[in-house]
């Protein structure tokens, strides 16, 4: 695997197991990480969790 793809499945799994939380302990979670590696990376990875919680109800979505 290549840095960047590796980089990208950690960005999944990460948007995963966020989730994967209840819905009240996400927003501090994701927080806490804005705080670890800054703003750009808190908002890179809620753009992952949201492109994951749609490609999820997608999936479900039997209408």
């Amino acid at each position: 695997m290549t840095p960047q793809q590796i980089e990208q499945h950690r960005l999944a799994c990460e948007a995963r197991h966020i989730l994967s939380l209840p819905y009240s302990q996400r927003k501090p979670e994701l927080d806490a990480i804005g705080k670890r590696r800054g703003k750009a990376a808190q908002k890179y990875l809620e753009a992952e969790v949201t492109r994951q919680f749609r490609l999820k109800k997608e999936a479900h979505d039997f209408s």
